[in-house]
């Protein structure tokens, strides 16, 4: 009997490489690039999948009671806060993700936002761009050298990224209550509690997963914790941060300028506090992406779903 999959989005390639192919050789597979809006239009479209490779839709629980024939369930990406991964488990459906393919992207762009935070560079190209050719005096600019910068979640992205600070003079701490601590000391990365990072760090990057326990990590009491000169951006997941309280550090001066390219809601509506603020700077979920990122990704995730239609 033949496998299926089916994409759920339309944002993939219109052909995939042969690398990617490769993964599926002997295996009777049909590929569907398909997308719905609801729930109830996604069980329908997925009825007679054997594996479900996914971007951005909601695999809940009641997705996969309703879906028997599903043996599995792959992510082109790497969080999985959208996946029931509990009701997975208890009804034997597989899950895998595409890790390492945009690390280096991760890593870059969490940097980028650093220092277009730390420079005030999108608020003077906009100025040039308008017609000004002056600094905006309106946001403080600090030295990075010889700063503390502070990652919390000191994973594949984390250690890339405290290695490009490192190069930059800055000295490294982390939050991650799973990290190895051999491996840390190892790169020179002091870890420490939430709290001292927070109260010591010059640059905060928020690189850990979206958890019942991570949901609101940082929230006004962190805030008021932080340097007034402080800088805090977030690649990971909106929902990490408490989007409100952001604002509002950032209106009353608690903090000096964030990053991010998660928001809880995306895109944010118009009327989001942070979407015009001039001490925030904000990109459109595109961290991971890079034309190498892009193949890599499908290579990774077609080798999944080849294992998992394998057995393997």
């Amino acid at each position: 009997m033949a496998s299926s999959f089916l994409v759920v989005d339309t944002t993939g390639p219109k052909q995939y490489s042969a690398e990617a192919l490769a993964h599926l050789e002997g295996l009777d597979v049909r590929i569907e690039p398909l997308r719905w809006e609801t729930e109830a239009e996604l069980i329908e479209g997925c009825r007679d999948a054997d594996l479900i490779l996914v971007t951005a839709a909601y695999i809940t629980r009641e997705v996969l009671q309703a879906l028997p024939k599903l043996r599995g369930v792959v992510r082109y990406g790497v969080g999985l806060d959208r996946i029931d991964l509990q009701a997975a488990e208890e009804l034997g459906v597989a899950v895998s993700n595409t890790t390492g393919f945009c690390t280096s992207e991760m890593a870059d762009h969490a940097l980028g936002l650093i220092l277009a935070c730390a420079r005030g560079i999108v608020n003077d190209a906009i100025g040039v761009r308008e017609g000004g050719f002056r600094r905006d005096s309106s946001l403080r600019v600090v030295r990075l050298a010889g700063g503390t910068a502070g990652i919390i979640g000191l994973g594949a992205v984390g250690r890339a990224l405290a290695r490009r600070l490192q190069a930059m003079d800055m000295r490294v701490i982390a939050f991650d209550p799973f990290a190895d601590a051999a491996e840390a000391e190892a790169m020179d990365v002091r870890l420490v509690e939430l709290e001292e990072l927070l109260r010591e760090a010059d640059v905060v990057s928020v690189n850990c997963s979206l958890t019942d326990e991570t949901r609101g990590l940082i929230g006004a009491d962190e805030f008021a914790i932080m340097k007034p000169t402080a800088v805090i951006v977030n690649n990971a997941r909106g929902g990490i941060i408490d989007e409100a309280a952001l604002a509002a550090a950032l209106d009353s001066g608690q903090i000096r300028a964030a990053g991010l390219d998660v928001l809880e809601q995306e895109p944010p509506p118009p009327d989001h506090p942070l979407r015009t603020n001039p001490r925030c700077v904000i990109t459109p979920h595109i961290a991971f992406h890079s034309e190498q990122a892009s193949y890599d990704l499908y290579v990774n995730a077609f080798e999944r779903v080849g294992r998992i239609l394998r057995g393997i």
